[in-house]
This record gives C-alpha cells, sequence and structure tokens, in this order.
C-alpha cells in the first residue's frame, strides 16, 4: 500500500510538472503573439489572463524605458539563448543564487513584449524564436520555483482582479527598470 501512494504523488508531482512546462510554453507563445498585435482569448484561460494584465500595467508605467534598454542592445544577431539567459539571469539575480518573485517574472515577460516588438520591427528574428527561448529559460530555471509556489495558478492570488495590488504596480515598474538599466550596463560594457 504504501508504495502504491509513492507512485500516485510522484505521478501527480510529474503531472504538476509537465503542466508548468506546458504553461510556460503556452504563456510564452501567447505573449509574443500579443506584443505583435495578436488577439489572445483571455476568456478561457485565468492564469494567462492575470499574467497579461499583469504584463499590461508593467507596460503602461516602463514601455518606453524598456523600448530604451532595448534600443540600445545589439540585436544585429538576433537573440539567441545564450544572450536571453544573460539578461534573465541578471533580472533574477542569478550571481546572487537567484531571486525569483512574481515580480521578476512578469517584468520578464513584459521585456520579451517589448524585444519581440522590436524584433519583428526590426526583421531580424522569428517570433517563433523568441518565444521557444523563453520558455527554455523558464523552464531550466524558473519551473522549480513555480511549483515550489504551488504551479501558475498562485499568479491568480498575487494578482487576480480580487486583490488590491496598487502598491505591487509600483515594485513592478522599479524591478523592470532597476534590471533592465543592469542587464543593458552588463551587455554594453
Amino acid at each position: 500500500m504504501a508504495s502504491t501512494n509513492w507512485l500516485t504523488s510522484k505521478n501527480t508531482s510529474q503531472s504538476t510538472r509537465e503542466s508548468v512546462l506546458e504553461q510556460n510554453s503556452t504563456f510564452a507563445i501567447n505573449i509574443v503573439k500579443e506584443a505583435l498585435g495578436e488577439k489572445i482569448d483571455l476568456s478561457k484561460d485565468t492564469i494567462y489572463r492575470t499574467l497579461s494584465t499583469c504584463v499590461g500595467e508593467v507596460l503602461a508605467n516602463c514601455e518606453s524605458p524598456m523600448q530604451q534598454l532595448v534600443n540600445r542592445l545589439d540585436l544585429s544577431r538576433g537573440v539567441g539563448h545564450d544572450k536571453f539567459a544573460s539578461l534573465a539571469d541578471e533580472l533574477f539575480e542569478a550571481e546572487n543564487g537567484y531571486n525569483i518573485l512574481w515580480e521578476r517574472i512578469v517584468t520578464l515577460f513584459a521585456f520579451t513584449w517589448v524585444l519581440s516588438k522590436q524584433l519583428h520591427s526590426d526583421q531580424i528574428e522569428s517570433s517563433n524564436n523568441l518565444s521557444k527561448i523563453l520558455a527554455s529559460y523558464l523552464n531550466d530555471k524558473i519551473t522549480p520555483w513555480i511549483l515550489q509556489q504551488g504551479g501558475w495558478i498562485k499568479i491568480c492570488s498575487e494578482f487576480g482582479e480580487d486583490t488590491s495590488a496598487s502598491n505591487k504596480w509600483k515594485y513592478f515598474f522599479l524591478t523592470g527598470l532597476g534590471i533592465g538599466l543592469v542587464a543593458t550596463y552588463k551587455l554594453t560594457h
């Protein structure tokens, strides 16, 4: 009987991980599609609707500074996995053992939004490639933390429609701007 419980909990854990990996991919694809003007049906997915709303708030407050940062990056050869990972590692303070927070994850999605618009307008790189790079980074570096939080659903309790998150938006703005400045400095020096 004990071995059955172990197998059941292992399968549940695995399916939860698989679910997060699937959501990472879907959310990465959707954010790039939204950035390029494609309509996403937000009525079917509460989690993505919450993420998209958070990204919208970040962009409303700091899309211009993020765009200025993107403009300073050398994108002539596109954005490969290593360059993207380097930027994202700065966001999550990889040097200090990764400081992962929902606000930083949302900021990464907002930065990906701005970056995909730039790459598309410059006709440098396929948007599919950027969504794959984002999903890969999430899978490799962020998924264990998301699982520890209880999955992507946790973002809804943190920033959903039922929560008062006005102070969170200020934190998003400061996080996005500060991390962007550090990342740009490191990539240009």
